[in-house]
């Protein structure tokens, strides 16, 4: 007999959330252009109209028998927001935002930013419309503040900022201590708005990839600020901390592991990891934190439904394990172009196996 669920979607994510015991493995869909893909939605509104991106992206969830709720996201993020331009695709069918001009040119340039105001900067008045949507629907609350590395490489773009950790170090910690402040101002706005305890923070460490920089890179630019902007925004009230560990980081794990996700035991944060890493690694990496992920996405956009079910089967069953939670996701965003039967069959996968 098919077992049927025995949670609603959103008590099983707050389960989790509290690190309490769920009746299946949560699946939670990632995609966010995937999500306009399905419902014909322009792409450009996933990060331009808050209220068209929480509806397309409600509606897929519900397509496909989600847990997730949804989130919003902005590509690029850090360039816009220092006064930087963003261009907009013309049919807003084509794609995203893209950088239309970089904030600062040069390593003397960073000198003449500063923390941009809250309130009005790039994205953020759009992320603060998505969370009064949130904070409506009773949804889990969220705000960007990401891996300062990450975002303060689009001040200038990713080539030119790698550079000039070899040829302008100190430009670099610059940006870095810019961003990091910004990040911090972002998640005390948050919390000032809809109060201590009830707000996630969200960032992505993409750039920060052993596929980018070196471990030593990631030791002396990358690490110092995420671990200063996770205990300030902790300090400050944020509930806890949702971070994707993108790419291949098995060389920082021993730096990840210093770095704290929430400050309450009964509130562990999540680290969402790509598939270059190894599920158990993440649990020694990221100790009683709830790990997401981590099925790679070529599977899902090119593999055939059934390498698509014997990979999610074998994520399950190894998640699994993971004693401090684990849910199941792809190890970066769904690509656009997936064959939407490839990700129902993620869902089959949970049906058949997800059960603890």
């Amino acid at each position: 007999m098919k077992k049927r669920d025995q949670m609603t979607s959103l008590e099983r994510i707050e389960a989790i959330a509290k690190g309490q015991p769920v009746d299946r493995v949560p699946f939670v869909h990632k995609g966010y252009v995937f999500c306009a893909k399905m419902t014909g939605a322009p792409v450009a509104d996933i990060y331009d109209n808050p209220e068209s991106s929480f509806e397309t992206q409600k509606h897929t969830f519900e397509m496909f028998g989600c847990d997730g709720t949804p989130f919003y996201t902005f590509s690029a993020y850090g360039s816009w927001e220092f006064g930087g331009e963003v261009k907009w695709p013309d049919d807003r069918m084509g794609s995203g935002p893209t950088v239309a001009k970089h904030p600062i040119e040069k390593p003397e340039d960073v000198w003449k930013l500063s923390v941009p105001d809250v309130r009005t900067a790039g994205s953020v008045p759009r992320m603060m419309e998505f969370a009064r949507l949130q904070d409506k629907h009773k949804m889990p609350i969220a705000c960007i503040t990401g891996s300062p590395f990450s975002h303060a490489a689009n001040l200038v773009g990713v080539t030119t900022f790698l550079t000039w950790m070899i040829d302008a170090p100190e430009a670099v910690h610059q940006a870095l201590r810019l961003m990091t402040d910004h990040a911090i101002s972002v998640a005390q706005y948050f919390v000032n708005t809809f109060g201590k305890d009830r707000v996630i923070a969200r960032g992505v460490a993409a750039t920060d990839s052993n596929a980018l920089i070196s471990p030593h890179q990631f030791k002396e630019f990358a690490f110092p600020y995420i671990k200063e902007l996770h205990e300030k925004i902790l300090e400050i009230g944020v509930q806890s901390i949702y971070e994707h560990v993108c790419g291949n980081h098995n060389k920082n794990l021993q730096h990840w592991a210093q770095i704290p996700f929430s400050n309450r035991a009964d509130r562990p944060g999540t680290a969402s990891i790509g598939h270059e890493v190894d599920l158990l690694d993440a649990e020694k990496a990221f100790p009683g934190q709830v790990i997401a992920g981590n099925i790679d996405p070529q599977i899902i956009a090119r593999g055939t439904p059934d390498d698509v079910y014997q990979a999610s089967r074998a994520c399950i069953e190894k998640g699994k394990t993971l004693k401090s939670g684990f849910i199941f996701m792809a190890g970066c965003e769904v690509p656009p172009n997936a064959p939407p039967y490839n990700v129902y069959v993620m869902r089959k996968a949970i049906e058949d196996f997800g059960w603890y």
